[in-house]
């Protein structure tokens, strides 16, 4: 029986990519955005005290799917189905969606006055930082899905060796304790392939915990029951995490509070979604379908309305909200519009409707 809290769960992290998003563009730390407006320090806040949590959420509930697909698929039909659902995507985006955003960064930040099609030559060509808001190539959102792509295939040999020994699998016997130890797994594997601030080490520890421990039904019921005193110490560890934000502290002082509230909160979250986040509305179970169309075609709307809109705009927090709830609309409307096209639907991880 497909677990619908899961799906709810993934929904909310990708709808929540808008808001935050959004608040990048207004960050108070001068990173580079596609479209950018002036720092706002609530906009900062926002992006600090969402951050630790969502993406490692967002690779948990990945690694749990994982072991739900692998009991009802071969070795070789998961790697095809990895293939197909996200590296498919990936490829597609980067081709037709990255150069887009590349292109409204190379008017909004350098000026640029040439055509669309000409600036498909600079994004191919122009390699620096690779975050694209230079005008140049960048894998921007999508790197999710590279990640994705990487730490599944491979996880899928440790999973496969693993399965052959029963107690390397009987994690629905150990303690909630050692799943909290295992965020400090995660912590220290964060300075390994650390990309722009993104570890590939770290989200495959993540990924590897949603496969191996959080995927039993026991472990999930443990959360559930214990979903209040997660997030009450995620809460704690939140409020610690943000007197080192204010403090300016470093270090040991600031990587404590951050992590603890990361994976405390990612715990509450899935125990708390378990027990509210049944998913009976139609509406909701397509929206849930759809959570990765609304990823990769979130960003690109919000951005195209930001250009659009910010200059016609003077009050910033307006500013804020209408891009929101625009890029909202548009973004439903769009991949209501792609699920209805069978090439385009399978060109974006989509399942075929036969």
């Amino acid at each position: 029986m497909r677990k619908r809290y899961i799906d709810m769960l993934r929904l909310a992290c990708v709808a929540l990519l808008i808001p935050f998003h959004t608040a990048m563009m207004y960050n108070t730390w001068g990173e580079g955005q596609y479209v950018r407006g002036a720092p706002l320090p609530a906009a900062g806040w926002f992006v600090w005290l969402t951050y630790p949590w969502f993406m490692p959420v967002m690779f948990v509930l990945a690694g749990m799917s994982a072991r739900y697909s692998l009991e009802k698929r071969s070795p070789a039909q998961f790697v095809k189905e990895r293939l197909l659902r996200v590296g498919l995507p990936l490829l597609a985006g980067v081709l037709l969606i990255n150069p887009f955003l590349a292109y409204i960064a190379d008017i909004s930040n350098n000026g640029y006055s040439g055509g669309y099609f000409a600036h498909y030559v600079i994004f191919f060509t122009r390699w620096t930082d690779l975050s694209g808001y230079d005008g140049g190539f960048g894998l921007s959102h999508l790197w999710f899905l590279l990640y994705l792509v990487i730490i599944s295939l491979a996880a899928l040999p440790i999973f496969l060796l693993c399965r052959r020994f029963p107690k390397f699998m009987a994690w629905n016997k150990w303690p909630v304790a050692l799943i909290m130890l295992l965020g400090a797994v995660q912590a220290q594997a964060d300075d390994w392939l650390n990309f722009g601030g993104k570890s590939l080490a770290q989200y495959f520890v993540l990924f590897l915990i949603g496969l191996f421990a959080l995927s039993h039904e026991e472990v999930q019921e443990k959360l559930e029951r214990l979903r209040f005193a997660f997030l009450i110490s995620a809460l704690v560890a939140g409020a610690g995490y943000a007197v080192a934000i204010e403090s300016q502290w470093s270090g040991f002082a600031y990587d404590l509070p951050y992590y603890l509230y990361g994976y405390l909160a990612a715990l509450a979250l899935i125990g708390l979604g378990k027990r509210y986040f049944i998913a009976q509305n139609g509406a909701l179970i397509r929206a849930a379908e759809s959570s990765q169309l609304y990823y990769i075609f979130h960003y690109p709307i919000l951005t195209a309305v930001a250009y659009l809109l910010m200059p016609r705009i003077a009050n910033i927090p307006l500013q804020i909200a209408v891009f929101i709830a625009v890029s909202l609309v548009f973004t439903v409307l769009l991949s209501v519009a792609i699920r209805r096209i069978p090439v385009v639907r399978i060109l974006f991880g989509m399942k075929s409707r036969t």
